[in-house]
């Protein structure tokens, strides 16, 4: 399991990023759910080239409702797994930015597409023949991301947002092993950056727990001796790799 500093974008960016992630996730521990994505990417292709067709005057009306049903089929599918996925994740990447964060409240939360796909999409026919392209889906689903009840992207810090990352790709971490039985190895880069000397300590406690886990920073300051002492320790100058201690 990979954080670096990109992963930022689950809390500031757009939701592309945050349905990447759940997707990533779900393609190693999710049976099918890679069929599925297979499946959504061709529907939305095949639905969104006939509705320009149709808005063009150009038929095409007789094929619509054959691809209605596979975009409720697959996505529901989808939509399915993303949910249980972040009930999943909701707790663990709770007690983890608590731990790190004395306390601080992280919650996550799934927005899907309405209950009734069917309808839903039945429903957004004259919206998408004017945009010329699919508005209902689970291609547009978020997951929402607050600190203490407020978004994250608005109202966190910038070290408040790195921990609720952080928080979220331990959480990911602890979902893998559960599902497959196998502990994840955290890679872990330039994690400790923006944050203050309490929360790195804590995240350190966290992360030092056991598993095999890989960090870099620019200092050694914030390493503890003790964790130093059972670590191996590299250092990498001007291209060349040297082995401390």
């Amino acid at each position: 399991m990979l954080f670096w500093p990109d992963d930022l974008g689950l809390v500031k960016a757009g939701p592309e990023l945050r349905r990447r992630f759940l997707n990533q996730m779900l393609v190693q521990v999710e049976r099918g759910y890679a069929r599925s994505l297979a499946g959504l990417r061709r529907v939305l292709e095949q639905r969104n080239s006939l509705l320009k067709r149709m808005a063009a005057g150009e038929g095409g009306e007789d094929m619509l409702d054959a691809w209605n049903q596979e975009l409720v089929k697959v996505g529901g599918e989808i939509v399915d797994a993303r949910a249980r996925a972040v009930l999943e994740l909701a707790p663990e990447a709770a007690r983890c930015h608590a731990e790190i964060a004395s306390g601080e409240r992280l919650e996550i939360r799934y927005e899907g597409p309405p209950e009734n796909l069917a309808e839903a999409v039945h429903n957004s026919l004259a919206e998408d023949l004017r945009r010329g392209s699919t508005s209902v889906g689970p291609h547009r689903d978020d997951v929402r991301v607050l600190l203490d009840g407020q978004e994250a992207r608005s109202y966190g810090s910038q070290g408040q947002q790195r921990t609720a990352v952080v928080s979220l790709k331990l959480a990911e971490a602890a979902l893998i092993e559960r599902r497959t039985g196998e502990r994840a190895v955290l890679l872990l880069d330039d994690v400790l950056s923006e944050l203050d000397g309490e929360r790195r300590a804590a995240l350190l406690r966290e992360v030092g727990g056991g598993g095999q886990v890989i960090i870099t920073s620019v200092e050694a300051g914030p390493f503890p001796p003790e964790l130093i002492a059972k670590a191996m320790v590299w250092n990498v100058e001007a291209g060349r790799i040297q082995a401390c201690g």
